[in-house]
Parts: C-alpha cells; structure tokens; sequence
C-alpha cells in the first residue's frame, strides 16, 4: 500500500517523481538518510522501469510499522554504458576537502584539529572551491567545532591546489576563534550510523553536482528538487552558524541556492 497520509511521506522528493542518483550506492544512501518516522527502511522489492528521463530503478520498501512506498530512482546516469574512468560527485567533494587540508598544511603549521568542511565557489579565483578550515576542539569536557582561522582554494573538480591563506575575519590575537555549534551537531545526536552514513553519502553526491552544474551554468531536470535537499542536510549536518561562514565565504553562491531552493514548488 502507499502512505495513506501524504504527511507521513518523509522523503523530500514527491512521491512518484523520480530522484537522481549516480550509483546503486548512493540509492541505498538516500534511503538511509530519510528514513520512516518508525525507524530504518527494508527493502522488499526491487524492479527496473522505463520512466520519462530513462530507466528507473524502483524500490518498494517497507518501514518497521508495515508501512511501504515505492521509491523510483532515476539510473540514466550509470545505468548501461557509464564510464568507468570518471569519477563520482561525492568522490570529487572528498578530494578537494582533502587537497585543500594536504595545500594549508604544506604552507604552514595546523591546529591538530583541523577538520575540512564542504567546499564552496570562491568568489576570487574563477573555477575554484574554497575549503573552510574548522578547528574541533574540547572545551571544559564539550566539544565544538570552530570558525575556520585558514581557508584553501583548489580547482575544481581536479583539485589542483591553489592557495591558502587567512579566513576573512579571522584575528590571530582573539584565539580560540568564535564557537559555531557543537560537534557532533544536536540535529544527528540521536541518529543511527545507518542514517548518519546515508546522509552524509547523498549530501556528497548532491553537492557535487550542484557545484559541477554552478561551474558549468548548466541544469538537469532534478536540478531544483536537488537545491532544495541539500539545503536540508546541510542543516541538519553542520553547526547552524557553519552556514554563516558559508554564506559570507561565497555570498552570491550561497544566495543563489536559497532562492532557487526557495522557489521550487
């Protein structure tokens, strides 16, 4: 059966419209990430379709109160002749995070809690993702993630490094810098590993093709549906103020993705 109360639907996507993923992977984590009110969902069935944009991969699932849905996932971009050499959005998100600690730490001493955060467009340097540098630290038994002091500029999607430097605002002399929340967020505290994995994997991939569609000016017909679930889990993600270094590090970027999330129906 399918939910009787649309209320009860959780995903964020309607039900029967297909939802973009990029590998089988990334269907299991969108199925992690937005689970039943119940708990975890099981998958009871399983069946190829030929939808609108291409084959569909479509997932009857069931949650722990016997409630079930059909989840259709669109495949057209591996399904059939993908290219192996290419990689995945959330592996290009994890090598620029990475490059970018590797570039800050070549060109000067680190705190040794230096956490990478999801890169950004840089206003400054065309075709370039900056890398927020946050610090996690313990302060009187609690820990907290805080504003990054130092911020990387890599190429993307190739990660090539092209410099790192000082956060704007940051201010040596006012050490520790401002708490932004605490670590791990409030939000994900109560959350599974299931779920925290599934989210964290979809956010990844999500946000890899957002910043390949801003780089590149184009759209794809999940483009706004997109938008609008990132915005959700990197809510529910990050330190709320994480986002005000967001939007201060790209302004346009940032606004730009608020009002097209906002604008979809």
């Amino acid at each position: 059966m399918e939910f009787s109360d649309p209320r009860e639907w959780p995903f964020p996507v309607s039900t029967g419209e297909p939802v973009r993923v990029d590998s089988v992977t990334e269907e299991y984590a969108y199925l992690g990430a937005w689970p039943s009110a119940a708990g975890p969902w099981e998958r009871i069935a399983q069946k190829l379709a030929l939808g609108e944009q291409g084959p569909e991969d479509v997932l009857t699932v069931k949650s722990p109160a016997g409630l079930t849905a059909q989840v259709r996932f669109d495949i057209a971009s591996y399904f059939g002749g993908a290219d192996d050499s290419s990689t995945l959005p959330n592996e290009r998100v994890a090598a620029v995070m990475q490059a970018g600690h590797e570039l800050a730490r070549a060109e000067g001493p680190l705190h040794p809690g230096t956490m990478p955060q999801y890169p950004v467009p840089s206003p400054a340097h065309a075709g370039c993702v900056a890398i927020p540098l946050a610090i996690l630290g313990v302060d009187q038994g609690q820990r907290g993630l805080y504003a990054p002091p130092r911020i990387a500029v890599v190429r993307w999607p190739d990660a090539t490094p092209i410099g790192a430097g000082d956060a704007p605002g940051f201010d040596p002399r006012q050490w520790p810098p401002r708490r932004l929340g605490d670590w791990p967020p409030a939000t994900t505290r109560q959350w599974d590993q299931q779920r925290l994995a599934g989210a964290i994997e979809r956010f990844t991939a999500l946000w890899g093709r957002i910043l390949d569609a801003w780089f590149s000016a184009d759209s794809y017909p999940q483009h706004g549906d997109e938008l609008r679930e990132a915005l959700q889990l990197v809510a529910l993600l990050v330190p709320p103020d994480l986002l005000d270094v967001y939007r201060e590090l790209s302004p346009r970027f940032w606004t730009a993705l608020e009002k097209s999330s906002a604008s979809v129906g």
